[in-house]
Parts: structure tokens; sequence; C-alpha cells
């Protein structure tokens, strides 16, 4: 599916993360590959295409070893890397991993000033959950990912404008909330994730781009037909 997308000019490919389900997110989230790896192998396999994230589960993941993934992957695919991170909403995925649901989205606020402080080679930082001093973090990804933000609430868009962002809804992301959302910050770009049959309509309301699902490569290949 990577090597036909660069041969069709796609501008990326995406993976997803869900770690261990519950029962409600089994399908389709039951057997899905861990994104970096997967993005990882594909870098090897391709020369072109963008290679993202659709999105990390950032409060499950360490900040710190978060931003040596991202940047080693950035480093080794020769910058290719868009990072979707989002927040979480499967509770159970939560408690399996030990890991506090309440207070997510603070703490993955913290953890992306970390890694992008480590990012640009800061040696010291000072958090409510991680400090260091005197430290020494490599490679310094240049350029740095982009940062991608899903999830549809306003907080998610604030994180967006705060960090020269992209949104990227999913849920919530539909044509009125894009286009009310581009008159209050026309300069904000929007890329929703979406079905094939929904693009037209984000785009015409005002959507940069939109990441699209396919069921396999003759849908991607029907996609490209229908828009050329």
């Amino acid at each position: 599916m990577a090597e036909a997308a660069e041969e069709l000019s796609f501008d990326s490919v995406w993976a997803t993360e869900h770690v261990l389900v519950g029962p409600e997110a089994a399908d389709p989230y039951g057997r899905v590959y861990a994104p970096l790896p997967t993005l990882a192998w594909l870098a090897g396999l391709t020369e072109r295409i963008a290679l993202g994230t659709s999105i990390v589960l950032a409060p499950l993941h360490h900040p710190i070893h978060l931003a040596k993934e991202a940047a080693t992957l950035q480093e080794l695919s020769g910058g290719r890397l868009k990072l979707g991170l989002g927040m979480g909403w499967h509770e159970d995925e939560f408690r399996f991993l030990g890991v506090e649901f309440r207070g997510r989205g603070r703490r993955a606020e913290e953890g992306i000033r970390l890694m992008r402080a480590l990012w640009r080679g800061e040696r010291s930082f000072a958090g409510r959950w991680w400090s260091f001093e005197n430290a020494t973090f490599a490679p310094l990804p240049d350029p740095e990912p982009e940062l991608w933000f899903g999830g549809a609430s306003e907080r998610t868009i604030r994180r967006a404008l705060e960090h020269g962002g992209v949104w990227h809804p999913s849920r919530g992301g539909t044509p009125e909330r894009v286009r009310e959302t581009k008159e209050r910050h026309p300069g904000l770009r929007i890329v929703p994730r979406t079905s094939a049959e929904n693009v037209e309509a984000l785009l015409e309301a005002g959507a940069d781009g939109a990441v699209v699902s396919v069921p396999d490569e003759a849908a991607m290949r029907d996609f490209v037909r229908r828009y050329r």
C-alpha cells in the first residue's frame, strides 16, 4: 500500500495506535501494528512519501522515549515524519497499562513541551512530572517533526494553534465544524481523517487536505481516478 501510494503521488501514508483494548474497541483496534516501528520499516521501502501517525497516544508514552523515537525516525527517513498526537479516549486501555486516565491532557501537554525542548538541544527542563538538568540528547531533528493534533475538542484546537501544528480531527471533524473553525482561525491548517465519500465536502468547507481511509490498493487507485 505504501509503495503504491508513493507511485500514485499521494502526500503521505499513516499508521494508528492502540496497545491493549477492551471489548468496546476490539473492532477495529484489536489488531494494530505499533506505528513508529511500522513507519520506520516503510521508510526503508519508500523514498519520497511522508510518514504520519494518526495518532500516537501521547499520555501512554514517556515523553523522553517518544522524543528519541520520533527524532530517530525523522533523521533516518530524511525528514518525512508527521507526528500526530492524541490524548486517548478508551479508558480501559489506560487502566490496562496502569496509566491514570484523568489528567492525561495536562501530562501530555507537558510532555510535548519537553519533547520540543529536547529536539532543540535544551539541556535542562523543569516540569511538574518530568525534569532534568545538564542532559544531552541527540539526534536533534532538523527540521523538527511536524506536529498534528487529533481530537475534536476546543482544547485540541488550542494545542494546534499554540504549537504551530495541524488540527487533525476524526470524530467531530464535520464539514460544519471545519468551516466554523476556519472562520475563527483562518491560518490554522485543518486536515481531518475521513472516508473517501466525505472528502469533497470537507475540502469545500475549507479543509487543507484529508487523511483518507481506504481498505485496499484497488480502492486507493479508484480514489485517484476520481480526483484526477
